[in-house]
């Protein structure tokens, strides 16, 4: 096994969980700034994610980023080699990425969040609970890629810290 490596030293991933979750949401593009609008239909439910449920949509979310991270790694592994190596565990480094879990209220601001990293060309993962007798397809959390405190300024500071609560 690799040590840890500091190529991610000083930077951050941000996950945002909502508190509530709407189901289903009714999501249309601006055509002049291609945003999301968020909207409900008549059927639209409202539900209350307990804190168990919401941290293990961060945990979901950041075992998705963690593929990521994981697959470009081997990527360039197998490309440096041109081969498979035998012991490849050994050659892929592993990152120790500082995290910050921030909490918003609603899916319609978890959108609107969503819309604000995509402006500013912040590339970010979304967890999508699909399980059939609470959701539908719904995004339960996100989490960006790393990135510096400073990128997200004006974005995700305004953002609660993620308590449970």
């Amino acid at each position: 096994m690799t040590k840890p490596t500091d190529k991610f030293l000083g930077l951050r991933t941000y996950t945002v969980i909502p508190g509530t979750v709407q189901t289903p949401i009714k999501i249309t593009m601006d055509g002049k700034t291609r945003r999301q609008i968020a909207g409900r239909f008549e059927n639209t439910r409202d539900i209350v994610q307990p804190a168990g449920r919401q941290a293990q949509q961060g945990q979901h979310v950041r075992a998705m980023l963690e593929h990521h991270l994981i697959f470009l790694e081997l990527n360039k592994v197998l490309y440096l080699k041109k081969r498979i190596p035998k012991h490849l565990s050994t050659q892929i480094a592993a990152h120790a990425i500082t995290g910050i879990t921030k909490k918003c209220r609603d899916s319609f601001e978890l959108i609107h969040v969503k819309n604000l990293l995509e402006a500013a060309n912040i590339r970010y993962f979304e967890f999508e609970d699909t399980q059939e007798d609470l959701y539908e397809n719904v995004a339960t959390a996100l989490i960006t890629e790393p990135v510096t405190p400073f990128a997200v300024a004006g974005i995700l500071d305004y953002l609660p810290l993620w308590d449970g609560k």
